[in-house]
């Protein structure tokens, strides 16, 4: 007796269905593909790019600057690129390669960052991209802006004495200017038989008085040298170079010893 469940004769499946059975990432592949075509082509617009926007942190620059990157897919002749951001700045602004150097406003952490294609006069693709500072780097970037009307001056200068050594002393005193934030302190140097000693003892800094002076004593030497500074800076005890003005140095001032 057949049974109830008979389902027939068995069939071969071909070898076609197998493969694209036993592969779903193909399949899977493949629709996205076909979809993606879809996309491009719009309405029957052939001309029609699609644009994704990518961001990194380029070396050689400032922690303000990200380099953003446009990838294309579409047709790709003839495009120029058209970059604008809310309130930051794009360089360049409009070109023909899909790249542009970006840097954030003054104050700013968060920015967005946009892109329009342009193919014989006309919009073919846009797209955009939010940016933003980590803390580090957003630390970072706060130390690189320094104001501009800050300074440090030597007013009482020692005696010019070459060779220096530890049994010289001498008087040594300034005053800064510009507006200050808190924390800052002056580091002192003499320079000795051409190496920079900080002065008077190791890891030594000078709080600045509520009139903007400041001073201190110092071993004798042929220069001296006062830096203004920011909370965390870590002095180096000996230097063949002084530290240039940036980052926690926000102002330098170098004077020759008092001839007699």
């Amino acid at each position: 007796m057949n049974s109830i469940f008979n389902l027939g004769p068995l069939r071969r499946i071909p070898n076609e269905m197998m493969t694209w059975r036993s592969c779903p990432l193909r399949l899977c592949r493949a629709l996205a593909g076909a979809t993606l075509m879809l996309c491009l082509a719009g309405c029957g617009d052939r001309d029609t790019v699609g644009v994704q926007l990518h961001s990194r942190a380029p070396s050689g620059q400032g922690v303000l600057h990200l380099e953003i990157t446009a990838q294309v897919a579409g047709p790709q002749t003839g495009l120029r690129y058209k970059w604008f951001s809310v309130a930051g700045g794009c360089n360049p602004q409009e070109s023909d390669r899909p790249i542009t150097s970006f840097k954030f406003a003054d104050g700013a952490t968060r920015d967005r960052v946009s892109v329009e294609v342009w193919r014989d006069g006309r919009v073919v693709g846009q797209n955009g991209i939010d940016v933003k500072l980590d803390e580090v780097r957003a630390s970072l970037a706060a130390l690189e802006q320094i104001p501009e009307d800050l300074r440090i001056e030597i007013t009482a200068i020692p005696p010019y004495e070459p060779q220096g050594g530890p049994d010289t002393r001498a008087d040594i005193a300034g005053k800064v200017g510009g507006k200050l934030a808190s924390g800052y302190s002056v580091v002192l140097y003499a320079r000795a038989s051409e190496i920079w000693y900080i002065q008077p003892i190791a890891y030594a800094s000078h709080a600045i008085r509520p009139d903007n002076t400041w001073t201190s004593w110092t071993h004798t030497g042929s220069s001296y040298a006062a830096l203004l500074v920011r909370p965390g800076f870590e002095p180096v005890p000996r230097l063949d170079v002084l530290p240039k003005v940036g980052g926690y140095v926000v102002a330098r001032t170098v004077v020759e010893g008092m001839r007699k």
